[in-house]
């Protein structure tokens, strides 16, 4: 993650490039500077999240939020080209920097994650609850405040990237909960059962299930029927 200077390899000495989507220049001298780094790495580790996530459990709800995750990026793009605000230093990453892409990722995540959690999920417990709730807050103000502290932007171009965040998480959120009702529930009736959604096997449990406890009965029952299977052999 840190940054130097083209690396000549071979015999035409070509110079290598870094991947951008990944490369954080950090100060090595500096603790504070590399847990910055570390943190500005969490939205491409969430994307990985969402990616297993869907496909280990197909939820419509897990599918929907990674949908409005990718919307949010793209109003991103939009919004840094109609801008055109360049970053503190050119030494810092490629292209615009006005909003935060990174803030406005992790804002958008906060807020739509939080929104689902207080509000549609009825089997986490209270105190989880709050816990979840201010750990995604602090994530979201910690990824922020590292963009800053290595100098990718502004505090003006941060907190624009967390307003886009918070108001795009929000209005998703409000778009997804309509989706359920609107003319009777025949929308949400139609993602769930056209043809592409149930050749991948879509569902919609984890806001009427509590899904851990359901798997772990049946895990258990499972393992209980296994052995009594075994010791009725072993009598014989």
């Amino acid at each position: 993650m840190s940054c130097a200077a083209p690396i000549l390899t071979g015999q035409d000495a070509s110079p290598l490039a870094s991947l951008s989507i990944t490369h954080v220049s950090y100060d090595p001298s500096d603790p504070v500077s590399l847990v910055a780094a570390y943190l500005s790495l969490v939205p491409q580790a969430l994307m990985i999240v969402y990616a297993v996530l869907i496909f280990s459990h197909r939820e419509a709800e897990i599918i929907l939020a990674c949908a409005g995750q990718l919307g949010c990026e793209a109003v991103n793009y939009v919004l840094k080209r109609v801008i055109k605000e360049a970053r503190p230093t050119n030494l810092k990453g490629k292209g615009y920097g006005m909003p935060s892409s990174h803030t406005q990722f992790m804002f958008f995540f906060a807020t739509y994650i939080s929104l689902w959690i207080a509000v549609r999920n009825r089997f986490i417990p209270r105190p989880v609850k709050l816990f979840l709730l201010l750990s995604l807050s602090f994530l979201a103000v910690g990824v922020a405040g590292s963009r800053v502290y290595l100098h990718y932007h502004t505090v003006k171009q941060v907190l624009v990237g967390s307003g886009a965040g918070v108001i795009i998480g929000l209005g998703w959120f409000v778009a997804t909960a309509l989706m359920r009702t609107i003319a009777g529930g025949k929308l949400w009736d139609f993602l769930l059962e056209n043809e592409i959604s149930k050749l991948a096997y879509v569902k919609d449990e984890c806001t009427v299930v509590d899904l851990h406890r359901r798997d772990w009965e049946e895990w258990w029952a499972a393992r209980v029927h296994g052995k009594k299977a075994v010791e009725g052999k072993k009598s014989l």
